[in-house]
């Protein structure tokens, strides 16, 4: 399997997934106009990992800022690496933020009751 890069910009996050190590990694900020076509390709990517993942899997957001378009797909994203969780894979979510920003903090612990995977907050 391919691993999945994208360079990122003012408008979309840079993605780096590994299908080898299994580091899934989001950094910058996530504002497209269109969330779907930006995120379509890393959903349909995740299905196929999905089939024989790492020994690890650790999903680790860098954001700085996201729009609620993007949120929706992060949550996407992390419904589909739950299922990976619940068929007995060792997966985990790296969320990071800014020590000020109460409101990504915030936003990870929702996600975080939302699933059965572990999380892990890391302030910077």
């Amino acid at each position: 399997m391919e691993d999945l890069k994208i360079i990122g910009n003012k408008q979309k996050p840079d993605l780096n997934f590994s299908a080898t190590t299994g580091e899934l990694i989001v950094t910058g900020q996530s504002l497209p106009e269109n969330a779907t076509l930006l995120y379509g390709p890393v959903l349909e990517w995740i299905k196929d990992y999905a089939k024989t993942p790492a020994s690890k899997t650790v999903f680790s957001l860098k954001m700085k800022y996201y729009n609620t378009a993007s949120s929706k797909m992060f949550f996407s994203i992390i419904k589909q690496l739950n299922n990976i969780h619940k068929v007995g894979a060792d997966v985990e979510i790296e969320w990071h933020y800014q020590n000020d920003d109460e409101d990504m903090l915030d936003a990870g612990e929702y996600y975080r009751d939302l699933v059965d995977i572990p999380f892990k907050f890391i302030s910077y």
